[in-house]
């Protein structure tokens, strides 16, 4: 009996607990609670930052916090916006959905941010997409490339960089247009990503007659032998191989090409677009031709990327590649938004976003459209003595 009046005292305490907080100001901020209005007071405005910092993918999470650290630096120098100071809270989404939702979460209800960036792998884009739609944040990705991330009804979800709907059709036209190569074969990673980046490649080539394509083998993030898969598409004596995938198991796939004696003319979207890759690839990768949307080099293609590289050397040693151009472009795109609103209000950021018009940044003038999706240049880059070398745009294929 006294065992069961002390359970039902712990219970009546532990509810009344419950009670209290509740009614304080200490509950959790929801959507459309005081979270936005915590996000909007004081003298820091906090931007949040889902990046995959280890893990498989680190290296592109690393090169766009690079890139943002470079305008947090800037913006510090001016003294703020507006008077506020700007800091960026990140959170290390490992490469995977599970974590990246866990981080975005923990940044709303929390760290209280106004905004957030991420991530770089599309599904986990998505997946934070549902957090902070409910929430009611601006979010907006520097590198995911799957077609619906920005596709209509989700008003709060933006995307600075090109989509694979962008990429798979410009290369397809410029691989058979250009280069008269009709008979391709793609391998993608089984992932958004690449299934989107590879159909959008495909369905092109078939709707426009443009040629065939042989072959469309998938793979695994964290697979290590494609000798299957690229035995068949040997036997099949394709002109060219598209590869929809990331650096790790691209450098590997063309290692693999080249062992198995194929000479065949290589193709890549943007993710391949970066020192690493030819770190990962070596010589195997030696006239690939890839699509970007930036290169340090080509000032006449982004002639307001100066500051930017010569501050990047500076500090790195290095010339920056595409990612750290994206952080640093979407970085610069909520400071101005931030700017235009005037504080670090969710809605009012939201709505600097729309009034964007061709706002100079890092890699061309950016303007949202109607479904948040941003248009970037494309260019095409051929890897030529164990570096990319601008080739044209999407601008001379019109």
């Amino acid at each position: 009996m006294k065992k069961k009046m002390g359970s039902t005292v712990a219970g009546l305490l532990l509810s009344m607990g419950m009670v209290l907080t509740a009614c304080s100001g200490n509950a959790t901020p929801g959507a459309g609670s005081n979270g936005s209005s915590a996000a909007a007071n004081g003298d820091v405005i906090k931007i949040g930052a889902v990046l995959p910092l280890t893990g498989v993918t680190a290296y592109y999470g690393t090169t766009i916090k690079q890139g943002i650290d470079l305008v947090l630096d800037e913006i510090a120098a001016q003294g703020g916006i507006n008077g506020k100071k700007i800091e960026v809270i990140y959170e290390d989404d490992k490469g995977t959905p599970a974590e990246a939702v866990n981080a975005t979460q923990k940044l709303i209800t929390q760290n209280h941010v106004s905004a957030i960036i991420g991530a770089h792998s599309s599904s986990n884009t998505l997946a934070m997409r549902d957090v902070t739609e409910r929430e009611k944040v601006v979010h907006m990705t520097p590198a995911s490339g799957a077609d619906n991330i920005t596709e209509p009804g989700h008003p709060y979800m933006f995307r600075y960089t090109l989509y694979n709907g962008q990429q798979g059709p410009a290369l397809a036209r410029y691989v058979t247009g250009k280069l008269n190569l009709k008979d391709v074969a793609i391998v993608a990673e089984n992932s958004d990503f690449g299934r989107t980046g590879a159909e959008a490649f495909k369905k092109t080539m078939e709707n426009e007659g443009l040629g065939n394509v042989l072959a469309l083998e998938f793979y695994k993030q964290g697979d290590k032998d494609f000798y299957p898969q690229l035995t068949k598409i040997k036997n099949m004596n394709p002109s060219a191989i598209l590869i929809s995938g990331n650096i790790t198991e691209g450098a590997q796939i063309i290692k693999q090409i080249r062992d198995l004696g194929m000479n065949t003319q290589l193709f890549g979207f943007a993710s391949l677009a970066n020192d690493k890759f030819i770190e990962l690839a070596g010589k195997s990768a030696e006239g690939i031709i890839s699509i970007g949307t930036f290169e340090p080099a080509a000032y006449n293609y982004f002639p307001n990327s100066k500051k930017m590289v010569e501050t990047y050397k500076q500090k790195y040693g290095k010339n920056p590649d595409m990612q750290v151009a994206n952080g640093y472009g979407s970085m610069q795109i909520f400071a101005e938004a931030i700017r235009l609103a005037g504080s670090g209000d969710r809605e009012k950021i939201r709505e600097g976003m729309k009034q964007l018009k061709d706002f100079q940044g890092v890699t061309g003038p950016v303007t949202f459209n109607e479904n948040n999706q941003s248009y970037q240049m494309l260019i095409f880059e051929k890897l030529e003595n164990g570096k990319y070398v601008v080739i044209g745009s999407d601008k001379d294929m019109k």
